[in-house]
């Protein structure tokens, strides 16, 4: 791609390839009855509930609030309780991701190497597969990416209350899908070696202001309405058992089973619930010491596996493997220019050991790692790149 063309028509070019390309999937999707095959989660009968479409369910802080509160928002100015607005609103979030990669490609390599990256990621299977699911992943990853691109900009720049600003998007995206709660703590180690403790202390301390706001509003409501402390959702003891293992057939009887018994213990409560299962967890891993540390090192290879499991058939499992091996092999060759003592690639490289953490140890899934798949492509890309550059040598 011509380093030289106008980055406004670039970004036009590859936003508009990216669309395309949602839109038809879309298309798809919906044609063959897709959705009932891959499912979806609580978020969209949430919002039909918040709208009146549905029954209040008698606790709604299960999930993570502001990807209800997307779907309400736009079901409520189309007042209907169709979900193609919402999907639609996904493939231009979908193909604004590309353009943020480019981006954050620019800020963080050279633009060559950003609009390969943009060109990889409109094209990517894994991100377009994912755009007409009514889950959270496509707005969660441009929401990220936002963030991502203002946090590599203020890297160098003087200390100033624009963290703050930042922070609060973080904590949105927290209350986007909270696993990304803990982050800071990763980032504040990757400063601290990169700039020193105390500008380290006073970057993550503006940030955190931000960034603890929006979950401390939630939690708020939560306890104004229920009584009760939920930061961001009652998940995560329920997520810590069900993947506590690497037994691929327990993972699949885990939620049947655990089912069954809460109704048999008769818990109602989704906050006695979750508490359940993350005392029974912590059971498993003081009986065994050495087994947990086996599961989790376990789950950490699982999480970087190249190839997905069911509902996909074989031979897509073959090529996504196929392709994932390829990313990782160029991404491998392109993070060899990105270890420089105080870069900015740090941030990135915080996030991917942060989630690999947290996914070896709750639930894991080759949809949990897709927020990763922007970085893992910009790192491709750098990768492709550097090949590209030393054959254009070699010729030379």
């Amino acid at each position: 791609m011509d380093a030289r063309l106008d980055p406004r028509r670039s970004d036009a070019a590859v936003f508009t390839l990216a669309l395309a390309l949602r839109l038809g999937f879309l298309a798809f999707f919906l044609s063959r009855g897709l959705g009932e095959v891959y499912g979806r989660d609580l978020y969209f009968n949430l919002a039909l509930s918040w709208l009146g479409h549905l029954p209040m369910p008698a606790f709604d802080a299960t999930h993570p609030p502001l990807y209800t509160m997307v779907i309400a928002a736009v079901l409520g100015i189309f007042r209907s309780p169709n979900p193609l607005p919402v999907l639609l609103l996904q493939c231009l979030a979908g193909a604004a991701t590309v353009v943020l990669v480019r981006r954050l490609g620019s800020l963080l390599a050279d633009n060559r190497t950003a609009r390969l990256a943009a060109l990889w990621c409109a094209v990517d299977p894994a991100l377009i597969f994912f755009t007409p699911h009514l889950q959270s992943e496509t707005v969660f990853i441009a929401m990220t990416l936002l963030f991502f691109v203002g946090l590599v900009r203020e890297w160098d720049r003087p200390l100033s209350w624009r963290l703050v600003a930042l922070g609060f998007w973080g904590g949105l995206c927290v209350l986007c899908r909270s696993v990304l709660g803990g982050y800071p703590a990763l980032l504040f180690l990757v400063l601290w070696r990169a700039q020193g403790l105390k500008r380290a202390f006073l970057f993550c301390a503006l940030l955190g202001v931000g960034w603890l706001a929006p979950s401390i509003a939630w939690t708020a409501r939560n306890y104004f309405v229920y009584g009760k402390v939920v930061p961001a959702a009652t998940l995560m003891g329920w997520n810590l058992y069900e993947g506590f293992t690497l037994d691929r057939e327990v993972v699949r009887r885990h939620p049947a089973e655990m089912g069954e018994e809460v109704r048999r213990l008769g818990l109602t409560d989704p906050v006695a619930v979750g508490d359940h299962f993350a005392k029974k967890t912590m059971a498993l891993v003081r009986a065994d010491p050495l087994g947990a540390v086996k599961i989790v090192v376990g789950k950490a290879f699982l999480f970087w596996r190249p190839f997905p499991y069911d509902p996909h058939v074989w031979w897509q499992r073959g090529a996504l493997g196929v392709y994932f091996t390829v990313v990782f092999a160029l991404a491998l060759w392109g993070a060899r220019g990105t270890f420089a003592p105080g870069s900015a690639w740090g941030a990135v490289w915080a996030l991917i050991v942060y989630l690999t953490m947290v996914h070896s140890v709750f639930f894991t899934s080759l949809r949990y790692r897709l927020p990763l798949q922007p970085f893992l492509v910009l790192l491709a890309a750098a990768g492709a790149a550097a090949l590209l550059r030393a054959r254009e040598k070699r010729r030379a």
